[in-house]
């Protein structure tokens, strides 16, 4: 792996080798100028020896001219000095102290003699210090020479070598701060596909690399960005349409509800537009007027149709509130659900009365916590359109049922009869109506008492709802008076139905606290329609007619009417 050159060991190569040059041209200026001096003192040395020589052959021939104790003295002194001054020359001491053992140990040679014997020394010493002063002056010359040399070329190559690693310094922090701040400006302007050349492994190169990790970083971030904003934007439209269709399938739950005039046309409802907000399943369970009973209006999906539960056997109805369970939530499933995933449950609840319990399947106990809000809204809807079907049945059995006997009343019977009568004409079948009255109806009044009236109208009206068909249609039309329109019946079967109605009649014994037993009997007209079409109130009036005939007759029988 190639080594990383660093930009910084560069910047302080860049600088420490000017300073290293001037350090050594320093040091070798004051090495020369060290040594320079010291060869000077050297020289000055050297002259000292030369002249303390020559002091010592002037003080030999004074001494060997006058021999005395201070002649002596004096060149013992100036020998001893010069002995000390060739202490650095252990060779030339040797040459001085045979110089001086020649002169005091040869008193019995002649004068001449004896300063012949030590002139060769003293020359020779003379000569050494000489040899020496001359090399150490051409050495002190050289080094002289070098201090110069290195002044006057050191210099100017620290110089040289100082402006080129600027320029080199310059020129590289120019190659990458020149493309770095076009790419700054192409990024400000939002280009994020511009790169910086990389040259190198120093900082620069470096700071290069990570200005286009950076770019290409923020590429891949926008890039993300885009893509989750494509999917934001698809979401919030999938949760538009979402939020959409489930508006649209509560406004047709809500208009179609509105709409129904029975329960069993709302189960209808239910079953067709609550898949389309929750295809999982569900149903619709309502309390029984026991009110402790809940049965099963409407199904749709896996929900088992059909059946009742008890109250307390949904957690819901009894807490009050929606309650959702499932395999992957911790609260308790209700009794009466078999649902194996997710399931809530939701109270029916309308202008203060609990009317039922929603209960909706989901695939996980989660997306059924999910779908709270939504289920909510529904089970809102659904029950005040419940709560408004079942006042408008509640204001219709009022409208034409009587509330005395449980039976249609007039007007029921009026709007019926017209329908029943036009449809008898379509398939050519025979309509028959019976018109009866109960025999001495005002005795039970004034003997017995308004209550004892009542009673004798409940019992009748108790028996001809037993005896007649689902299609018949029994109806009080007023007072004491009945009338029961029989579609498809001919004259015999009529007349047959009429004994019949008279005979349990007069089998009902009724106590009343005034007397041990009441019995009822009654009188009944009887007419069928003919060829010749005729309205219904010409049938009622035919069958009154037919009834008064049989009071007439004596009463407690059947009077059949007899066409002119």
């Amino acid at each position: 792996m190639p080594v990383r050159r660093s930009l910084e060991r560069q910047l302080l190569l860049g600088f420490i080798l000017p300073v290293l040059a001037i350090i050594t041209v320093t040091v070798l200026s004051l090495t020369a100028f060290q040594e320079y001096r010291r060869s000077a003192l050297l020289v000055t040395h050297t002259r000292d020896v030369i002249e303390q020589v020559r002091n010592l052959q002037v003080l030999e021939r004074q001494w060997l001219i006058r021999p005395d104790e201070t002649s002596r003295r004096t060149f013992d002194r100036t020998w001893a000095d010069t002995f000390s001054l060739l202490r650095d020359s252990p060779a030339q001491q040797r040459r001085l102290q045979q110089w001086r053992d020649a002169l005091f140990g040869a008193q019995d040679t002649d004068l001449a003699a004896r300063l012949q014997q030590n002139l060769p020394v003293a020359r020779e010493l003379v000569s050494v210090e000489n040899a020496l002063l001359a090399e150490r002056r051409a050495l002190t010359q050289r080094r002289v020479d070098a201090a110069q040399w290195a002044v006057l070329i050191g210099l100017p190559l620290t110089a040289l070598l100082g402006a080129a690693l600027g320029l080199l310094m310059l020129r590289r922090v120019r190659s990458l701060t020149g493309p770095l701040l076009l790419a700054t400006e192409r990024v400000r302007a939002g280009d994020l596909s511009v790169r910086v050349p990389v040259r190198g492994q120093d900082e620069l190169s470096v700071i290069a690399a990570h200005f286009n990790d950076m770019t290409a970083s923020l590429q891949r971030t926008l890039q993300e960005q885009q893509v989750l904003q494509r999917t934001l934007e698809a979401r919030v439209e999938s949760l538009v349409q979402a939020s959409t269709t489930e508006l649209h399938a509560l406004s047709q739950l809500g208009v179609f509800m509105q709409a129904c005039e029975a329960q069993g046309e709302a189960a209808d409802v239910i079953a067709r537009v609550a898949p389309a907000l929750f295809p999982a399943g569900g149903s619709v369970s309502l309390l029984a007027e026991s009110r402790n009973v809940l049965e099963r209006l409407a199904a749709w999906g896996a929900a088992p149709g059909g059946g009742t539960w008890l109250p307390e056997e949904c957690w819901a109805s009894r807490l009050g509130s929606d309650h959702a369970a499932g395999p992957d939530l911790p609260a308790p499933r209700c009794r009466h659900d078999r649902a194996a995933g997710g399931t809530l449950c939701l109270t029916l609840s309308a202008q203060g009365e609990t009317l039922g319990v929603v209960t909706l399947q989901f695939p996980d106990g989660r997306a059924a916590l999910e779908a709270g809000d939504l289920a909510r809204r529904f089970a809102d809807r659904l029950a005040l359109a419940l709560a408004n079907l079942r006042l408008k049945e509640t204001l219709r059995h009022q409208s034409v049922r009587d509330p005395l006997t449980g039976l249609y009343n007039r007007r029921y019977f009026e709007e019926t009869g017209t329908r029943e009568l036009a449809r008898a004409y379509r398939q050519g079948w025979p309509l028959s109506i019976l018109m009866l009255d109960v025999d001495h109806f005002k005795q039970f009044n004034d003997v017995h008492g308004h209550a004892v009236g009542d009673m004798v109208l409940r019992r009748l009206g108790h028996v001809l709802g037993r005896l007649f068909r689902e299609e018949d249609v029994v109806c009080r039309y007023g007072g004491e008076e009945f009338v029961v329109m029989l579609p498809n019946c001919a004259p015999d079967a009529a007349r047959e139905r009429a004994e019949t109605l008279r005979s349990a009649a007069q089998a009902l014994v009724l106590s009343a606290p005034d007397s041990g037993g009441l019995t009822v009997t009654v009188s009944v007209g009887v007419t069928t329609t003919t060829a010749d079409r005729g309205d219904l109130t010409v049938l009622v009036r035919q069958a009154d007619q037919a009834l008064y005939r049989a009071k007439a007759q004596g009463r407690n029988r059947i009077a059949v009417h007899q066409a002119d």
